[in-house]
């Protein structure tokens, strides 16, 4: 992979959101990069179109996906199905980043080709400890795996 290429793509309409994941991170002294998505279709543009990633990530994908499910103009699940119907994206491991706690949402997540799912965190303690366990999990040295981790 190009050393350039963000660690993760972070897919998060919310600012908030989004503030809170990239303090947590230096707060774990993660060397890990991310770039944020705002939405779903950012994301796709990313990913399979002409939108390239910042400081020229070139054409390499980011090794996790972090994808909320609910957005505007896209929903997660439409990002999820479009990424797994085309060849370029098809393994790349996408865990749900999301709020919502409901089975039909964690079922219907693996249904279009989750690799896992993550409730996102409440609080700073909780996201400092949600990206050690997302290092841990998804982001190791050797090979990320391509199932969820249990």
């Amino acid at each position: 992979m190009n050393a350039s290429a963000p660690d993760i793509l972070l897919v998060e309409d919310s600012p908030t959101t989004a503030k809170v994941f990239m303090f947590a991170l230096e707060a774990n002294k993660s060397a890990v990069t991310v770039h944020i998505a705002r939405d779903g279709v950012e994301a796709l543009d990313l990913l399979l179109g002409t939108a390239s990633l910042p400081e020229s990530a070139s054409s390499e994908l980011p090794r996790l996906l972090l994808l909320d499910l609910q957005m505007p103009r896209l929903h997660g699940f439409e990002v999820l199905e479009r990424l797994r119907a085309d060849e370029r994206t098809r393994l790349l491991p996408v865990v749900i980043y999301s709020s919502s706690d409901e089975e039909s949402d964690k079922r219907e997540a693996y249904r279009w080709g989750a690799n896992g799912y993550i409730h996102k965190p409440l609080g700073f303690k909780d996201a400092c400890e949600t990206i050690a366990q997302l290092e841990r999990d998804w982001l190791r040295t050797d090979a990320a795996p391509q199932h969820p981790p249990g």
